[in-house]
């Protein structure tokens, strides 16, 4: 007992001992998540705007505090199951919304195909199915063209250099590639068969493993997740399992409402559901991953930044696109693959021209602040565009940039200048 109040009494000045801003920040992102518990148990109902908002800001401060845990948890991570395991709770806010989205386009499947609806590639789906779609490809060009160019944008103004990543993120660029080719073959199958999801998700697995044979290397803390990182071993990983099981809880409570709250949204502003489902959804998931890589970039470690966000974008073309296909069939109660619409199936194209014009820039190994530029601006650019054929036309834009930076390196290989920072003009 003597010793219990021992542990509690040294918990207490450790905590005590600086990071006092670090402490404080994460006692506010945890108050971000009560409001949504308040409204869902005590089933409150206000004007679904602000209850988007209220179960948005949950949601980003779960994904906040996972965040940090994640990061403060590298110190103890070391086992490729303790990886695994990790990387799924790290995805959860991404993961969440989108098991909602692919739950209720199960059901909505069952209710249509019961109606006489007949489905198949290239064909009609329900409004609930096109959502899925719009989530996971909104998520995968999110990161790419506002994550990745911020990175590299940031590092410049910094440095007034480009960003060398030579020696570094072969294994995810690989894998990238991989996932890139198999998005492509998803747009011309017009579904995501259930093959390929099996595929996708045993893709994952083997980065995740192959990831985890790697040599461990000390990370590179900074906030609240060095705060975290200094404690005892024991008071460390007792913080950092508070923050996964609190921040699983107030995701898993606001993560449905948030999705309802946003097509509500839509239908009271006259705004197209598809497009909050595609951008909103996927802004408060992804934003801390974006902030904390953003934070790399700042302190001059751009590579680590970018290194988190190709990860997550391996994660996602693989495992997110394979878990939807599962938790949809699960829904619908019968192994099924997800058929896409023309839509849906454009939207997939794009999502993969702009992940092969960000390989190209990769695959140069060091990155000029042209590349940040070019992803950026395109990015914002298509964003008003939402017709289909309109869409078609940024993928073209991105496949032919991405070309001339693939003729171009393969000048570089050709001629023995590779990597040495010269863009294309």
């Amino acid at each position: 007992m003597d010793n219990l109040g021992e542990l509690f009494i040294k918990m207490d000045q450790t905590l005590k001992k600086s990071y006092k801003s670090s402490w404080i920040t994460m006692g506010a992102f945890a108050a971000l998540g009560i409001p949504s518990f308040i409204i869902v148990f005590a089933n409150l109902h206000f004007d679904p705007i602000l209850l988007a908002f209220i179960f948005g800001l949950g949601i980003v401060g779960g994904a906040f505090l996972i965040s940090w845990g994640a990061e403060a948890a590298q110190v103890d991570i070391s086992a490729s199951f303790a990886i695994a395991i990790l990387a799924l709770i790290a995805i959860l806010p991404e993961y969440a919304i989108e098991a909602v989205l692919a739950w209720d386009a199960g059901q909505s499947y069952v209710e249509a195909s019961a109606a006489g609806q007949v489905f198949g590639a290239g064909g009609a789906v329900t409004d609930k199915m096109e959502r899925v779609a719009a989530n996971v490809t909104g998520a995968n060009r999110l990161l790419i063209g506002l994550g990745w160019s911020a990175v590299i944008l940031i590092f410049w103004l910094k440095r007034r250099s480009s960003l060398d990543i030579k020696g570094t993120m072969g294994l995810e660029i690989i894998m990238l590639v991989i996932a890139t080719l198999v998005t492509f073959l998803i747009f011309f199958m017009q579904q995501v068969h259930v093959v390929v999801a099996v595929a996708l998700i045993a893709l994952y697995l083997v980065y995740l493993w192959i990831s985890s044979t790697k040599e461990a290397e000390e990370p590179e803390l900074m906030g609240p997740s060095l705060a975290i990182g200094e404690q005892s071993k024991l008071v460390r990983r007792l913080m950092v399992l508070s923050l996964f099981i609190y921040s699983a809880i107030v995701i898993i409570v606001a993560a449905h409402p948030f999705v309802e709250a946003l097509v509500e949204s839509g239908l009271e502003l006259g705004i197209d559901e598809f497009i909050l489902i595609q951008w909103i959804a996927p802004l408060a998931s992804e934003s801390p991953e974006i902030i904390i890589a953003v934070l790399f970039s700042l302190r001059s470690n751009a590579v680590a930044g970018l290194t988190t966000l190709i990860s997550a974008e391996v994660n996602q073309l693989t495992l997110l696109v394979g878990s939807m296909v599962g938790v949809f069939s699960l829904s619908a109660g019968e192994i099924l693959s997800f058929p896409l619409n023309h839509m849906q199936s454009v939207e997939f194209l794009l999502t993969a021209a702009v992940s092969a014009l960000g390989v190209m820039f990769l695959i140069h190994r060091v990155i000029n602040w042209k590349a940040g530029l070019i992803l950026l601006v395109i990015f914002l650019a298509h964003l008003p565009f939402t017709d289909s054929s309109e869409r078609l036309y940024f993928t073209y834009i991105y496949l032919a940039i991405g070309a001339v930076y693939g003729i171009f390196f393969l000048y570089q290989w050709k001629s023995g200048k590779l990597s040495t920072g010269n863009d294309p003009d």
